[in-house]
């Protein structure tokens, strides 16, 4: 049985793959732009049973950034705006995975979780 930590990851990874349009990933050796990627959370305890978990999920599109990848970007950011599983804010960058770079958007989101 997997610990609250792990659980929580999870949930979010689960709630964003059912966002229809949106294909989540949580591994980057399995890629396939366009799509998000859920990396490891950071984690604050509020009390030894409660904690806040802070994601990056980052958006991901093949291309050079231009404004057909950057439109691309911003669908996908606003599909998770619209499930409103605690999107805190989003900002443009480059990532490499696998020695590709690739244009993407860094989103934070913020959860709660208890045992």
């Amino acid at each position: 049985m997997p610990g609250m930590f792990a659980e929580g990851y999870g949930l979010l990874v689960t709630k964003l793959q059912t966002i229809t349009g949106l294909r989540v990933f949580d591994d980057p050796r399995t890629l396939n732009p366009p799509c998000a990627l859920v990396e490891a959370p950071s984690i604050v305890m509020h009390t030894n049973v409660e904690a806040e978990m802070e994601y990056r999920v980052v958006i991901i599109a093949q291309g050079t950034g231009d404004k057909r990848v950057l439109t691309t970007l911003l669908d996908l950011a606003d599909l998770i705006r619209a499930a409103k599983i605690g999107l805190t804010s989003a900002r443009p960058t480059t990532i490499s995975y696998g020695g590709l770079d690739y244009a993407a958007y860094e989103l934070t989101i913020n959860t709660k979780v208890v045992p």
